[in-house]
């Protein structure tokens, strides 16, 4: 079932290992990765300034607090923002599938 959801959403099985991929452009990527049968690990992959602090922590504060503190333009900011989407649709289907 969640298999049949991550093709609806437009993300596509990668070839090198057992995870789901979806490519917002601008080198933004989500990455999927089921590690057991209850759990799915989520990565966020986008362009970070070399001058910014990119260790964050758990915090979604932190990734917002980045991503505003970024010199970004519009195309870059629509794909994070379809990309962050699509990550919070996924937490929360989780969520409420447990």
């Amino acid at each position: 079932m969640f298999i049949d959801l991550l093709k609806s959403m437009g993300f596509r099985k990668s070839n090198n290992d057992n995870s789901w991929l979806k490519d917002y452009g601008n080198n933004v990527t989500l990455k999927v990765m089921p590690t057991d049968l209850n759990e799915v690990e989520i990565e966020l992959n986008m362009p970070i300034p070399a001058d910014l602090n990119p260790d964050l922590s758990s915090d979604p504060k932190d990734l917002v607090y980045l991503i505003m503190s970024m010199p970004i333009d519009k195309d870059l900011l629509q794909s994070l923002h379809n990309a962050l989407n699509d990550l919070v649709s996924l937490r929360l289907i989780m969520v409420m599938s447990n």
